[in-house]
């Protein structure tokens, strides 16, 4: 599988970048004159117009080599939206995109941190430890960052996790009586293009959870809600046919690129 590259910073994108949807409209013209518009939802696309500086020459390799393999417009390849959450049903843990293993409880809505009812409490009726995960079609190599706010009353342990069949990254936190929100760089390394990213409870232990977030870069920003959409675009494409970089010092680059996929 092709993926667009992240710099050395860990993120595919430089600040400020531009994100822009676009949706089609269904009008219905009435025989009395009247109109009807609504939102086509098999139709659509996003674009991300990406200006870079200060590249280095292995940055630009790769981003050229990138654009020569798939031809500029032509070929498709993996686009990790750097201002986006790459989970999907970040608030709905009972959806089958999540595996729980079998003495987890789970109980819905919990008041949350932002004043909804949208957390979860996690109760481990168990001897053993117990997680809930979500497995990512994502390349190990890259760096990711998971997040999540926790509570316990009791000052319960969590565990944040990040694994591929052959490596794994995990810290623990100890959750308090009021919302904490807590993150996990992970960057794997190996070959793998699947990651796991989850949390896990210890026997006996019983935690509130909200917001779980993965992100394409290093540090955890904004939580963002999904749904049944997340940041992974499968489909995505160069919106141009050329390439052009500029050299703005010794070893030095920068260049802009716009990215489409659809919706």
């Amino acid at each position: 599988m092709l993926y667009f590259p992240q710099l050395a910073s860990g993120t595919s994108g430089q600040l400020p970048l531009v994100r822009r949807e676009f949706r089609r409209v269904i009008r219905t013209e009435q025989i009395d004159g009247r109109e009807w518009k609504s939102l086509d939802g098999w139709a659509g696309e996003i674009s991300w117009l990406l200006r870079y500086r200060g590249l280095t020459q292995n940055e630009c390799a790769e981003l050229e080599a990138l654009f020569h393999v798939v031809e500029g417009r032509r070929g498709e390849f993996v686009f990790l939206d750097p201002g986006d959450n790459l989970l999907v049903w970040s608030e709905d843990l009972s959806k089958d995109v999540w595996t729980r293993d079998p003495f987890l409880e789970l109980t819905s809505g919990i008041e949350d941190p932002l004043g909804g009812t949208a957390a979860a409490k996690l109760t481990n009726r168990s001897q053993a430890a117990q997680k809930i995960d979500q497995a990512l079609a994502v390349p190990s190599w890259f760096q990711h960052c998971l997040s999540g706010w926790v509570r316990s009353d009791t000052g319960a342990e969590v565990t944040l996790f990040g694994r591929c069949g052959s490596a794994g990254h995990a810290r623990t936190v100890r959750a308090e009586s009021r919302w904490k929100r807590a993150s996990l760089p992970v960057k794997l390394g190996g070959t793998e293009e699947i990651v796991r990213f989850g949390l896990e409870v210890g026997a006996g232990q019983s935690i509130e959870v909200f917001g779980l977030q993965v992100e394409a870069q290093a540090g955890a920003s904004n939580y963002k809600r999904t749904r049944s959409r997340s940041g992974i675009y499968r489909d995505a494409r160069f919106d141009q046919d050329t390439l052009e970089i500029v050299a703005e010092a010794p070893h030095c680059f920068g260049c802009t690129v716009t990215v489409v996929a659809s919706l």
